[in-house]
């Protein structure tokens, strides 16, 4: 028997099954029905062959094997599904465990990061401060080898002085100050200054008795003088000194040069110095090329310079020397004296200081016209400084220089006064020449 199949059946198999089925109006052609759309005569079936029969039942029972293949798998897609859905949520709950996971070790690098920066400033920052420390310290350190190579050559060479002063010329030294017992003594030098002032022409220098006087002078500035009929405008200036305050000398040994000593006064200045350079010229006596030789006449020594260094030297190491003198006219024979050679201390001024000391009771007046003769006008301005009308008192000196002369003034400290005070002019110059 055929079993027939209604049109809806295969319809609703077509939409289920999609691809898998056939055509739901081809499946139902082959079976005998027709299609409810085709016309008035839809419910109507044609009639088919035995054979067409079996066909359609071959081909109906190939669908429902193709029907029961894909609901199997359809229930193994189903089941996949659910196992992927499972294997999905684990791996979301994986990613977000690794995530947090990474979110706190994150966390963990940053907090790392940040104490390794800290502690490699807070490192760099005590670097710096060793480096800093290593630097000064290298500095004080090549400080302290300069002063100690300094204090080396001091010590070298105020060892050389000693040797040095202990083979001076002997000078005898008389001693005629005041002792006093105590561990410190402070050693004081008192120097008398000379002191040489250069006056211009036109130019008068006044020193009065009185200092109030001279300030007052000073301090009014311009003068007018009543000369005969004149009247001329002089300027009062105060007189500023240049006084040695400091001196620093350094002395060293010269290597050109000897000093000769104790010396007989046997010849005459000339041929002591000839006998002098001709044995000093010798290479038996250690000598060599003598560039230069001066008698001092203030000690009666002798210098001597030569050509070449280490000759003087090579002549201090032996302290005396024996120089034979011939032809002297108070012995016939020939006679060796012993002189006694020294090296030659050179001075090298290193420092001075100077201050200015300003005369209290004198005054320079410039700006003095030449209108009369030089004596009559230095009486007129003696005596108007004179008078206390003009704010003058009692002058002690008055030199006045004339216009087209120079002169040099030298002042001399008075010790009743306690105050320098100019002597008399020197030097005096007439257009340029000396007098």
């Amino acid at each position: 028997k055929v079993r027939r199949v209604a049109p809806n059946c295969v319809e609703r198999v077509t939409r289920k099954w999609g691809h898998h089925c056939v055509d739901s109006n081809r499946l139902a052609l082959r079976c005998g029905w027709r299609s409810r759309t085709q016309g008035p005569n839809r419910g109507a079936a044609k009639k088919t062959s035995p054979v067409m029969e079996e066909s359609l039942e071959q081909q109906l029972s190939t669908v429902r094997q193709e029907i029961q293949q894909n609901k199997a798998h359809y229930q193994d897609v189903s089941k996949d599904k659910i196992d992927l859905e499972e294997l999905k949520f684990e791996l979301e709950k994986k990613t977000q465990e690794y995530t947090d996971r990474i979110q706190r070790l994150q966390k963990v690098i940053d907090t790392d990061q940040l104490e390794k920066d800290n502690q490699g400033a807070v490192f760099q920052k005590q670097l710096d401060k060793v480096e800093l420390e290593n630097t000064q310290l290298a500095e004080k350190q090549q400080a302290l080898r300069d002063k100690l190579r300094k204090l080396e050559e001091e010590r070298l060479g105020l060892e050389q002085q000693s040797k040095v002063s202990s083979s001076m010329p002997k000078r005898p030294l008389v001693f005629n100050g005041k002792t006093k017992e105590g561990k410190t003594c402070n050693v004081d030098f008192n120097v008398k200054p000379n002191i040489h002032y250069p006056v211009r022409g036109g130019c008068a220098l006044v020193t009065f008795e009185d200092k109030e006087v001279a300030k007052t002078i000073v301090d009014k500035g311009e003068h007018v003088v009543e000369i005969e009929d004149c009247h001329v405008k002089i300027k009062a200036l105060p007189i500023e000194l240049p006084m040695l305050k400091q001196i620093e000398i350094q002395t060293c040994v010269c290597k050109e040069r000897i000093l000769v000593s104790e010396i007989p006064k046997l010849l005459a200045d000339d041929q002591l110095l000839d006998k002098l350079e001709l044995h000093f010229s010798r290479p038996r006596n250690s000598g060599g090329e003598v560039k230069s030789i001066d008698l001092l006449e203030d000690s009666g020594n002798v210098v001597i310079a030569f050509c070449e260094d280490g000759i003087a030297e090579r002549l201090t190491k032996k302290e005396f020397h024996q120089v034979e003198f011939r032809g002297n006219s108070r012995d016939s024979k020939d006679k060796k004296m012993r002189l006694r050679v020294s090296p030659f201390i050179n001075g090298e001024l290193v420092d001075v200081k100077l201050s200015n000391a300003v005369c209290e009771r004198s005054v320079l007046l410039t700006e003095i016209p030449d209108i009369m003769d030089p004596e009559e006008l230095q009486d007129l301005l003696e005596i108007h400084f004179q008078k206390p009308s003009m704010d003058g008192g009692e002058v002690d000196t008055f030199m006045y220089l004339p216009q087209g002369q120079s002169a040099v003034a030298r002042f001399n400290k008075d010790e009743r006064q306690k105050e320098y005070k100019p002597n008399l002019l020197m030097d005096s110059l007439i257009g340029g020449n000396q007098i």
